[in-house]
């Protein structure tokens, strides 16, 4: 399921720091193709709904913000690369059942 690799993207990224330097400069169709050579098959559809999702539950559940353009999560984006701020702010502030529950729509936990 493409989920899946969504979901081992963001794990491999967040544990490696060479690997976001490597991706982080990439556009969004660099990032595709390279994931997918690397193992890590998905859409920017899928990449982009989990995103967003993982976004929504920093902002309204963690840091407790309205989610609209005054959210902290938002600001803290200016002045880094996409890739970086994603995982930096947005991935390590889940705990690994968190990113499964909200990465993977089925609930089913990734290998």
């Amino acid at each position: 399921m493409s989920q899946d690799n969504v979901l081992k993207f963001f794990l491999a990224a967040r544990d490696s720091a060479a690997m976001v330097a490597c991706y982080d400069g990439r556009n969004l169709a660099q990032l595709l193709f390279h994931a997918k050579i690397d193992g890590f098959d998905f859409t920017a559809t899928e990449l982009a709904d989990a995103v967003g999702r993982l976004e929504a539950s920093v902002i309204v559940n963690k840091d407790r913000d309205p989610y609209d353009g005054s959210s902290r999560l938002w600001r803290s984006m200016w002045g880094h690369r996409h890739l970086e701020y994603l995982i930096e702010s947005v991935v390590r502030r889940h705990t690994d059942a968190e990113l499964r529950s909200l990465v993977v729509q089925d609930g089913a936990a990734a290998t």
